[in-house]
């Protein structure tokens, strides 16, 4: 039998087990079906407890509690990852196999992040490496919160698979209950190549405008070390295999908030967030800034947020570090609104909550480019002809609206958003050889509508048990990097890009009960099954000239009967991005299991999934993204003792991975569509992690961990380096994970 049929299997087992219990509770009360809320934790309960008692696919982690990477934090969630690309310096989201703008909804405070990164690509056959993430520093981290296939409220605009939202310090994170004033620092030091980290914030807080307004504001600056070199489990350096010192990075950042609240009916937030960094020859600067707005007044039917925000982001090269290209850089440029209200009223013994808002998004990406060529003609065809930063604007704008209802043990959760999206660019004209639609040089302007419905359907059917079931339609619009892909020119832009489509369907059941085995012990447990259908899948694919010009996939240019319909006049290898023309398909198995018995407590995140999306050409050569396929199944067990009155925590993370792929490192590709190739990476060990933290004081907290104790010699799974040509090469392949690595680190509080 599968394993993910035992697993779903072994908890109905449990549920079914209990029932006798119920039944007894239900006879002793005849007639009553309505269940109050049962506290089960054993103390207080924690966000990550608290997501599990939530309907639908939803996880939080808190982050910088035991000193793991914010990678391996994300990774510890079931049906989430990371691709890792050493070069670029930023976190990238992945779930359920699906990465990048617009796939993943990856946001900062709410606020849906567009930075794209361009980096010299010291790690592989191309001369760029590029991939969406977000610029933030990990001591300015309290938590991530991830929903998955879920398309309703502000965070599925736009979001196919779901979204991540990254939240940071605020004044009350600082500040001790009681107090105005407040010191809070983080540091950290580690050995194989971690380097130091420290952050510094102080806040205060006082009473201000009104009886009951109040005045907060925060101030925080870190900054970190990380060197370029680090040793495998083998006790190779990676210097031995490319990574050089042009991956040393020194970032820094600035954190700034202001919490004012007026009276009891207003509140306002203000922030700004910055980051800089110079990483494979390129200086990076990353701002945030939002304004938010919350007016409560005394009526339940009004309950209105504002969120007004500005992003940028710049990449300035080092002359001579791309082609022949100096006075480089790459711009993006983010504004977007948000607004919304929720009312909230009962009738007919039905609790109704209805939202309604919208949200309007525009990204600009631009740059600046001068060649060195001395040939004019060819100096501007070198400009045209590459793939570096393709620029364009895009505008999506929406309007979204909810209704949650609750009767008794029951709940129901509809949603809906209308979705416009515009692309505009660029594209320049065509060789006159090769037939494009515009010939001519033109100005693109692409509209595209979707309307995307979700539904959840829920019931409290014991004070433990809830199971809940959930239909989702979501959307998100082709990206400017696909659609003015230009490795040749406007001869392999695709003006007609179409937006992805999918259909999510899940099924699963919330478990919050106590008393297991022992008094007062608490055990919560989610279990979700999912299916999904995507259509208009977008990917790059190889097309050639054939006889009159017209554009041809390898299959048409070479017939499986043999022959060569090639254009004799000119060649040109163009790397577009298309549709598939048939559905991408997803299907897994996501449980995530805590039981918390105070003295000692087991977390479980366990993930079993299949796909079958194609790869991207344009991830070879031209390093534009890599594969996303999710590892077949992985798991991680976060489980330890506490003592002294739990101020002390011992623990042990193991980390699992199941058989996963990586594109061929030697580019080889499909003989009768061109299409680049997966390949089964090498097994990949099961990690372990040892860590302790002690709360000595209530101003002090020491942290001491253990990364790979056994000190394994292997590659981590969704790691660009892993397609990097020395991976193709059995007798000189260099992992690319960390040997045995030891990290010491802190809090202090005031």
């Amino acid at each position: 039998m599968k394993p993910q049929y035992n697993i779903i299997l072994l908890c109905s087992a449990f549920t079914f087990a209990n029932e006798s219990t119920y039944a007894q509770q239900v006879s002793a009360e005849k007639g009553t079906s309505t269940f109050s809320p049962l506290k089960v934790s054993a103390g207080q309960e924690t966000p990550s407890q608290q997501a599990l008692e939530k309907t639908g696919a939803v996880s939080t982690r808190e982050t910088g509690k035991n000193l793991e990477s914010l990678d391996a934090t994300l990774r510890s969630m079931p049906g989430t990852f990371t691709q890792i690309d050493p070069g670029q310096g930023a976190v990238s989201v992945n779930i359920r196999g699906f990465s990048g703008l617009g796939r993943v909804n990856s946001m900062v405070d709410g606020v849906t992040q567009s930075f794209y990164g361009t980096s010299n690509a010291t790690l592989a056959h191309g001369s760029t490496n590029n991939m969406a993430g977000i610029m933030i520093d990990p001591n300015f981290l309290v938590g991530v919160d991830v929903i998955r296939g879920d398309s309703s409220g502000p965070e599925g605009v736009n979001a196919l698979s779901g979204s991540a939202n990254f939240r940071t310090i605020d004044v009350e994170d600082v500040i001790f209950p009681g107090n105005s004033l407040g010191f809070r620092s983080r540091f950290s030091v580690g050995n194989n190549g971690l380097g130091r980290s420290g952050m510094v914030s102080v806040a205060g807080q006082a009473d201000a405008f009104t009886e009951t307004g109040n005045i907060g504001l925060l101030m925080g600056v870190s900054g970190s070390t990380v060197y370029s070199n680090y040793d495998t489990g083998n006790g190779i350096n990676t210097e031995k295999f490319g990574m050089n010192k042009y991956l040393k990075q020194n970032p820094q950042s600035q954190l700034y908030k202001l919490d004012m609240k007026l009276n009891d009916f207003h509140k306002v937030k203000l922030s700004a967030r910055n980051y800089s960094n110079h990483f494979t020859q390129r200086k990076i600067e990353s701002d945030d800034y939002y304004l938010k707005y919350h007016y409560t007044p005394f009526s339940e039917l009004v309950d209105t947020k504002l969120t007004v925000s500005t992003s940028r982001g710049n990449q300035r090269y080092d002359n001579n570090s791309l082609y022949t290209f100096y006075n480089t850089s790459a711009q993006n440029r983010s504004n977007a609104l948000d607004v919304n209200n929720t009312s909230r009223f009962s009738w007919r013994e039905n609790d109704f909550s209805m939202m309604f808002g919208g949200k309007l998004m525009k990204t600009k990406y631009s740059k600046i480019i001068n060649s060195s060529i001395a040939n004019e003609n060819t100096a501007e065809e070198a400009i045209e002809n590459n793939t570096f930063a393709p620029q364009g604007e895009q505008d999506i704008s929406s309007i979204y609206g909810g209704l949650k209802i609750n009767r008794g043990i029951f709940e129901a959760d509809f949603n809906l958003n209308y979705t416009n999206s515009k692309i505009k660019g660029f594209k320049p004209a065509c060789d006159p050889r090769v037939i494009c639609v515009p010939q001519s040089g033109a100005n693109i302007d692409s509209t595209n509508h979707n309307i995307n419905p979700m539904v959840m359907l829920s019931a409290q059917v014991t004070p433990w048990l809830q199971p809940f079931v959930s239909y989702s339609k979501s959307s998100r619009a082709p990206n400017i990097q696909e659609m003015f892909f230009s490795n040749s020119g406007g001869a392999s832009m695709n003006p007609f890009l179409k937006p992805e489509h999918a259909e999510t369907w899940q099924a699963g059941f919330n478990i919050n009960s106590r008393d297991i085995l022992m008094q007062d012990d608490a055990l919560r447990l989610k279990a979700t099954a999912y299916t999904s259908r995507v259509k208009d899948y977008i990917h790059s694919k190889s097309f050639l000239v054939c006889g009159g010009g017209e554009k041809c996939d390898f299959e048409h240019a070479y017939p499986a009967g043999g022959g060569d319909n090639t254009s004799e006049d000119f060649y040109d290898n163009m790397y577009i991005y298309i549709n598939s023309i048939t559905p991408v398909h997803t299907r897994g198995v996501e449980l995530e299991l805590d039981y918390d018995a105070g003295f000692a407590f087991g977390r479980l995140a366990y993930s079993r999934q299949h796909t079958d999306q194609p790869t991207s050409i344009a991830s070879t050569s031209f390093g534009a993204g890599d594969i996303t396929e999710l590892p077949k199944q992985y798991l991680t067990l976060d489980t330890g003792m506490r003592f002294i009155d739990s101020a002390l925590v011992v623990g042990a993370m193991v980390k699992y991975t199941g058989k996963t792929k990586r594109i061929s490192p030697n580019f080889d590709l499909d003989e009768t569509t061109s299409a680049v190739l997966k390949e089964d990476m090498p097994q990949i060990p099961t990690i372990l992690d040892l860590y302790s933290t002690y709360q000595v004081t209530q101003n002090l907290l020491l942290k001491f961990n253990v990364q790979n104790v056994m000190d394994r010699d292997y590659s981590e799974a969704l790691n660009k380096m892993n397609m990097s040509p020395v991976q193709g090469d059995t007798d000189t392949a260099g992992n690319t994970a960390r040997g045995r690595t030891f990290i010491f680190g802190g809090e202090v509080r005031f």
